[in-house]
């Protein structure tokens, strides 16, 4: 392979097209065990669709179908490599999943409070998770509740990345862009907005995530916590784009979840 062969496959990994193409998947998982998921991660979103009712799903399909067209279009008509993309993607996500583990303890060393139970390093322990609830706990009792399992983190990589990372990092740097640009130059400006929106967006990951009555959200642990991770993950979006964080997030929770 070329340099220039390997540069445009890594440039096809940050491509909007393949990034929705990998988000799909993500779609698919989740919807095909969201009936006996435990949906709380995500209570923002779901109360959103028991609102809407049966509108709410149908407007998440045609959703999905319109992006996967669009995608599949932009693909074949820049001729895209989204094998390769889609394969380096995938193996990213992982790959910053094993490494968010060790990353996350060690950062959170650094703050007066003892380790969360969201801790990769502490979900063998099912005492750790007794305040998620049975249908969350790590004990595997057959390939319905792996599915379960899956189900809830594809979920949250994807409704959680497009909701805090795309639109609370991306969308909130974008616009507070166009607010500094009008008394700081275009590279300071740019730089503020991003710093800005992934601080705002790891205390909104954080709060939302109780937004349900989960009063253990707020705990100080498991709020730093998450908060913590947000901060790695809305770093991750800014630098790799938001297949990768998506992926990263998903990972991150089967492994939990599995464990």
């Amino acid at each position: 392979m070329t340099r220039a062969e390997i540069k445009r496959l890594g440039e096809a990994t940050r491509d909007p097209a393949i990034s929705w193409l990998m988000l799909v998947p993500l779609a698919l998982l989740h919807l095909s065990g969201r009936g006996a998921a435990d949906l709380e991660a995500f209570f923002l979103v779901e109360s959103a669709l028991e609102w809407a009712g049966d509108y709410g799903l149908a407007f998440l399909w045609i959703a999905l179908v319109v992006c996967f067209l669009w995608a599949v279009g932009r693909v074949f008509q820049l001729q895209l490599p989204w094998r390769g993309g889609a394969a380096l993607i995938f193996i990213e996500g992982l790959v910053w999943a094993l490494l968010l583990g060790p990353a996350l303890i060690v950062l959170t060393k650094w703050l007066p409070l003892s380790a969360a139970p969201l801790s990769l390093s502490l979900a063998a322990d099912p005492s750790s998770l007794a305040w998620l609830g049975d249908s969350a706990a790590p004990a595997i009792i057959g390939l319905e509740q792996v599915h379960a399992s899956l189900a809830v983190a594809a979920g949250a990589g994807l409704y959680e990345e497009l909701l805090f990372r795309a639109l609370g990092v991306g969308g909130l740097a974008f616009a507070l862009q166009l607010v500094f640009r009008n008394f700081a130059a275009d590279l300071t400006s740019r730089r503020l907005a991003l710093v800005l929106a992934v601080l705002f967006s790891a205390a909104a990951f954080a709060a939302a995530h109780g937004i349900g009555g989960n009063e253990a959200a707020f705990e100080p642990e498991i709020l730093a916590f998450r908060a913590v991770a947000g901060l790695a993950f809305g770093l991750l979006f800014a630098f790799r784009g938001l297949a990768v964080c998506a992926y990263a997030h998903f990972a991150y929770d089967a492994l939990y979840l599995l464990t």
